[in-house]
């Protein structure tokens, strides 16, 4: 019985420790254009609805790192979810961080390991989608960053 229970404490002693994210500072990013229509997807042969809607947008993100500067961790973009149409975000960025896919509720990582100063900055290219039920005109995004740090 004792034995199990060390190897039970050592499994848990190299879980990795509970995520305590940080939101960072993003408000000197921004988006191009400022506001994005959302189109309708074209129809299908056969399919009574359509696919949904898309946009397309760049967005210059410029994240404040400086509390973190020098030490490792971990960026996130975050989207929470609503009571709207589920959206999905897919982005390619030019390297300084990780191209990726988002769906509303989730966070995925953009960047690890070093932060390397100040400031984070990189531009992405943005492919938004919404399902079929998007019903607004318009519809702000919440996305965000979020660091933990190792």
């Amino acid at each position: 019985m004792a034995c199990l229970a060390s190897a039970l404490l050592g499994a848990a002693l190299a879980l990795p420790a509970a995520a305590n994210p940080h939101r960072l500072d993003d408000s000197q990013s921004y988006t191009v254009p400022p506001n994005v229509q959302m189109q309708w997807l074209p129809l299908k042969p056969g399919q009574p609805f359509g696919q949904g809607m898309e946009a397309w947008l760049r967005v210059n993100v410029r994240i404040d790192t400086g509390p973190w500067a020098g030490r490792s961790g971990r960026v996130y973009m975050v989207l929470p979810s609503d009571q709207a149409s589920r959206v999905e975000a897919v982005w390619t960025t030019q390297g300084r961080l990780l191209a990726g896919r988002l769906l509303s509720g989730e966070r995925a990582l953009v960047y690890a390991g070093p932060i390397p100063g100040p400031t984070l900055q990189d531009q992405l290219q943005v492919r938004l989608r919404a399902n079929p039920d998007w019903t607004s005109n318009s519809r702000r995004l919440d996305f965000h960053f979020e660091l933990d740090v190792d």
